[in-house]
C-alpha cells in the first residue's frame, strides 16, 4: 500500500483511456472481419497501463512522476476522508465497464458467418414480402414479450434477370400479428446465392451490419445506461461536498457531544470485531457485528484500537505512519452501552487525520484521556486525511486478480474471433468474462476476511493465509 502519486494517477488514467478507445471504435465500427486489430490494440494498451499501475503500488518499478496527486472531485486540501469515495468510484467503474461489454455481445452475435458470407457477394438490400410462416416462438422476459419468425419471403431477384427468390430467414418483433402478404422494410442478401438465405433488419440498422457505426438506438441506449451511474455518482459526491463544506475537524465529526481526547502514538496494525445498533430489519436486539482492520495506538494509560475501512490494510497503514503521535478524539454517547463504537477521529502532529470508529467503553477496562471542549482551538486549522494510497494487498488481491484475468482473456479472444458465428466456445467465453471478474470479487472478500481472521487472532484457513501472506504488503 503505497501513496498515490502521479505515477500510479497516470497509469489509471491510461488505462481508462484504452477502455474508452475500446468503446469509441465498436461504436465507429460495429462490425468488422475478425480478428478486430483495433480493438485488440485498445486491449494491450489497457493492460500495459494496468501493469505499470501494478508495478508502481507494489514498489517494483520507481519513476520520476512521483509528485502527491493533487485531490479531485471535490476534495479540496484531501479534507474527506477518502475510502467511501473510492467505493462509489468501484460501483461507477464497473458499471461503466458493462456498456463496452454489452454491445461487444451486441457485434458479436450479430457479426454471424451468414452476414461474411453474405457481403462476400454482391449483396442487396431491398423491401420484401412475407410468403411462409413456418413457426413463431414467443419469448417471455422481465422487459417484456417477443416474438421471433421464421419465415420465407420474396425478394428482387438480380436486375438482369428479374426473376423474384424465395428466400429464408428469421425476424424478432414485438409483434403477433404478421401474415402470410406482410410487407417487411427490407433484408439482406445476395442475389446470386439464393442458398445463403436472408438477414431481416430494418434499414436504419443495415448501416452498422456493413461496417458502418452503431444504430442510433444502440447509441441512445449505451448513452441511458451509462448516464445513470454517472448522475447517481455527482449526486453522491455533491452530496458529500455539501456535508463536508467546512474542513474536517474534531468538532465537525463529533457534534456537540462532550468530547474526550487521549494522547496516543501508532503501534502497529490490528483487526477486530465492532459493535452497533441492532438491524431494525432483523427480528433480533442482538448488535451487529463487523469484523474490520483497525490501528493500535498506545498512550501512557493503555492501548486503543482505532477500527478503519475495510479496504485498508492495518499492518501496511501502521508502517506508513510509524512513528507518528496525535491526538485520539471521540465523544461517548450516553444512550447506547460503553461497547458499541461511536465516531472517532485521529489527528497527527503533521495535521493529517486518520477517521474510524471505537467503542468508548469504561474506565476500569479502557483509558479514558481528558475531557476536551469542541470545537478546539485547534479546529482553525485545515486538517487533509492521510492518503489516499494505491491499494495492493498481496494477501487479499493477488488470488483474486486471477478472476479478472480470466475475463479479460476471454474479452481478447471474443475479440479475436474465436467461434465466431457462435458456438460452445464463443457462449464459454462471453461466460468467462463475466463470471471471472465476479469470481475475483468473492475471492477477495473471502480472504480479506481470512486475513482479517488471522490478524485479530481468531480461526482462519491456515494454508490459504500463509500462501497469500508469503509477500508481505
Amino acid at each position: 500500500m503505497r501513496e498515490r502519486d502521479l505515477g500510479t494517477a497516470a497509469a489509471s488514467v491510461l488505462a481508462w483511456t484504452g477502455a474508452a478507445a475500446f468503446l469509441i471504435c465498436l461504436l465507429v465500427r460495429k462490425i468488422a472481419p475478425y480478428p478486430r486489430w483495433d480493438l485488440l490494440a485498445c486491449l494491450a494498451f489497457s493492460a500495459v497501463a494496468s501493469l505499470a499501475w501494478w508495478l508502481r503500488a507494489t514498489g517494483r518499478w520507481s519513476s520520476r512522476l512521483g509528485g502527491v496527486v493533487p485531490p479531485t472531485f471535490g476534495l479540496k486540501m484531501g479534507r474527506w476522508w477518502w475510502p467511501p469515495v473510492r467505493g462509489l468510484c468501484i460501483v461507477l467503474a464497473v458499471w461503466l465497464l458493462a456498456g463496452p461489454f454489452l454491445l461487444l455481445g451486441i457485434s458479436a452475435s450479430e457479426n454471424s458467418l451468414q452476414l461474411a458470407a453474405i457481403t462476400r457477394h454482391d449483396y442487396r438490400f431491398a423491401p420484401v414480402t412475407i410468403t411462409k410462416i413456418h413457426h413463431k416462438h414467443q419469448n417471455t422476459s422481465k422487459t417484456g414479450t417477443t416474438y421471433t419468425y421464421m419465415v420465407t419471403v420474396e425478394a428482387p431477384g438480380a436486375v438482369k434477370h428479374g426473376k423474384a427468390l424465395q428466400l429464408k430467414g428469421q425476424m424478432t418483433s414485438s409483434s403477433a400479428s404478421w401474415t402470410t402478404g406482410d410487407r417487411l422494410m427490407g433484408g439482406l442478401y445476395a442475389p446470386d446465392a439464393p442458398s445463403l438465405g436472408i438477414i431481416l433488419t430494418p434499414r436504419q440498422h443495415i448501416a452498422s451490419l456493413l461496417g458502418g457505426p452503431a444504430s442510433p438506438g444502440e447509441m441512445g441506449m449505451l448513452a441511458l445506461f451509462s448516464a445513470i451511474p454517472i448522475i447517481l455518482f455527482l449526486m453522491g459526491v455533491r452530496s458529500g461536498a455539501k456535508d463536508q463544506a467546512d474542513p474536517l475537524t474534531p468538532g465537525s465529526v463529533l457534534g456537540d457531544r462532550p468530547a474526550r481526547r487521549l494522547r496516543v502514538h501508532i503501534a502497529g496494525g490490528t483487526a477486530g470485531k465492532w459493535l452497533t445498533a441492532p438491524d431494525p430489519k432483523k427480528n433480533s436486539d442482538a448488535p451487529q457485528t463487523t469484523l474490520s482492520p483497525a490501528l493500535r495506538l498506545s498512550s501512557p494509560e493503555g492501548t486503543r484500537a482505532l477500527f478503519i475501512d475495510r479496504c485498508l490494510d492495518p499492518q501496511a497503514l501502521a508502517g506508513v505512519l510509524e512513528g507518528q503521535a496525535g491526538w485520539l478524539y471521540w465523544a461517548p454517547d450516553s444512550g447506547k452501552p460503553p461497547e458499541w463504537s461511536v465516531a472517532a477521529l485521529l489527528v497527527l502532529d503533521d495535521d493529517r487525520y486518520v477517521y474510524g470508529v471505537m467503542p468508548p467503553g469504561s474506565a476500569e477496562d479502557l483509558p479514558q484521556g481528558e475531557p476536551v471542549d469542541v470545537p478546539l482551538p485547534a479546529d482553525a486549522r485545515p486538517l487533509r486525511a492521510v492518503g489516499p494510497y494505491a491499494l495492493w494487498q498481496p494477501a487479499v488481491h493477488r488470488p483474486g486478480m486471477y478472476g479478472f484475468g480470466l475475463g479479460f482473456l476471454a474479452v481478447c479472444l471474443i475479440v479475436a474471433g474465436v467461434n465466431s458465428g457462435g458456438g460452445p466456445l464463443l457462449s464459454m467465453c462471453f461466460v468467462s468474462a463475466v463470471g471471472g471478474p465476479v469470481a475475483g470479487l468473492l475471492l477477495i472478500q473471502r480472504r480479506r476476511t481470512v486475513y482479517l481472521r488471522r490478524l485479530a487472532g481468531g480461526p482462519y484457513d491456515t494454508e490459504a493465509t500463509t500462501a497469500g501472506l508469503r509477500n508481505p504488503p
